[in-house]
C-alpha cells in the first residue's frame, strides 16, 4: 500500500453522511435537496467523466484505470444497486459508521475480487454529530467520536486486504449552518437540520468541539493502530481542517453561494468538485505537508512530478519522506 499508484486502484468506495450521499448536488429548489445525487459525490460518484466536467475522485481515477469500479451512478439510496460501494446515508453520525463499514465490507466481498483488488475507501463523518452536539454534549464527546471512528476502521483493518483508507477531517459546521440567514427557506431548513450550528451563541463551543474531533482523529491514526500490515493503512486527508465557506472575489465579505446547493448547506456540483480536487491533491501530498484547506482554483497534482518529489504513488506515513 506504500507503493500504490493511481493506476493500481481497482475499487473505489465511500461512507459517511449526506455530503457523501450527494444530497442536493444538482438541486434547483429546496425540495430537490432530499434527492441523493450519488453519481456526483466527491468521493464516490462516477457519473460522466472528468472531460465532461464532472469532478469526482472516481472520475480522476478513471483517467489512470478506466476499469475502476465501485462508484455510484445517478440518484438513489444506499440500498439501491446504482449506489455501488457508496454506502453513505443522510443524517448518519459517527455512531453509524461501524454499521456502514460492515455493510461496505459485505458488499465488497460480493462485487469485487476481494482478495486481489486494490481499494481506496474514503470516510468522512461528523457534521451531524456537531449539529446535534448542543442537545447532548456527553453523547457527542470527542472520546465517543474517536471510539466510533475506531470501531469502523477496526472492521476494515481486520477484514479488508489491499486497502488505502482516506480519513477526511471534519470541518467547523457553524459558518455553513449560518449561511442563508437572509433566505427564509434556508433559515427555516437550517433550524431543522443544524439548530446547534445556526445558534450564534454556540459557534465558539462548536469550533472548539470541531478542533477536539480533529485532534482525536489525528491521535487515533498517529497511534499506529492501522499500520501493522504492508497492504493496509489509514491516511488523514486534512483539507477540510481550516476550510471556511469560499468568498466572492468581488466582495470578500460575501460568501460565494455557487459552492452550495439550494438549501444553502449542502454542496453544489462546484462544491463537490472542490472537495474532490482537494481530496486528490491531499492524497498526493506528503504526510505532514498536506494542505489544510480547500485547493480552490489550484491545479491537479500529478504523481511523479518534481513538485511532489517525483513520487508516483499515494503518500502514506511510511513513504512520505523516503
Amino acid at each position: 500500500v506504500h507503493n500504490l499508484h493511481p493506476a493500481d486502484v481497482d475499487v473505489v468506495a465511500a461512507l459517511g453522511d449526506s455530503l457523501t450521499a450527494g444530497n442536493g448536488v444538482d438541486a434547483t429548489n429546496i425540495l430537490q435537496d432530499l434527492i441523493e445525487y450519488r453519481g456526483l459525490s466527491w468521493s464516490g460518484g462516477g457519473d460522466g467523466s472528468l472531460d465532461e466536467g464532472v469532478l469526482t475522485l472516481p472520475n480522476i481515477l478513471k483517467k489512470y484505470n478506466p476499469q475502476v469500479k465501485g462508484y455510484s451512478l445517478g440518484t438513489g439510496k444506499s440500498t439501491d444497486a446504482s449506489s455501488g460501494l457508496n454506502v453513505a446515508d443522510p443524517g448518519d453520525t459517527s455512531f453509524e459508521m461501524a454499521m456502514q463499514a460492515r455493510m461496505l465490507v459485505d458488499r465488497m466481498k460480493t462485487t469485487t475480487d476481494f482478495l486481489n483488488d486494490w481499494k481506496v475507501i474514503t470516510l468522512f463523518i461528523g457534521g451531524n454529530d456537531l449539529c446535534d452536539a448542543c442537545n447532548d454534549w456527553t453523547r457527542y464527546s470527542p472520546a465517543n467520536y474517536r471510539k466510533n471512528l475506531q470501531d469502523a476502521l477496526d472492521i476494515f483493518h481486520a477484514e479488508v486486504p489491499r486497502a488505502l483508507v482516506n480519513l477526511a477531517l471534519i470541518f467547523d459546521i457553524a459558518p455553513i449552518a449560518q449561511l442563508g440567514k437572509t433566505d427564509l427557506w434556508c433559515s427555516l431548513l437550517h433550524t431543522l437540520i443544524c439548530a446547534c450550528g445556526q445558534d450564534t451563541s454556540m459557534a465558539l463551543a462548536l469550533r472548539d468541539l470541531t478542533r477536539a474531533y480533529q485532534n482525536a482523529t489525528e491521535s487515533l491514526i498517529a497511534s499506529g493502530r492501522y499500520d501493522t500490515r504492508d497492504d493496509f493503512t489509514v491516511v488523514i486527508q486534512p483539507f477540510f481542517k481550516h476550510t471556511e465557506p469560499p468568498v466572492l472575489a468581488s466582495d470578500p465579505n460575501s460568501v460565494d453561494m455557487s459552492f452550495f446547493s439550494a438549501d444553502c448547506f449542502h454542496f453544489s456540483g462546484k462544491g463537490q468538485g472542490a472537495a474532490a480536487l482537494s481530496l486528490w491533491n491531499n492524497m498526493c501530498e506528503a504526510v505532514g505537508e498536506k494542505q489544510e484547506d480547500w485547493h480552490l482554483d489550484q491545479p491537479f497534482h500529478c504523481p511523479g512530478s518534481t513538485e511532489l518529489g517525483n513520487h508516483t504513488y499515494f503518500q502514506t506515513a511510511f513513504n512520505s519522506h523516503l
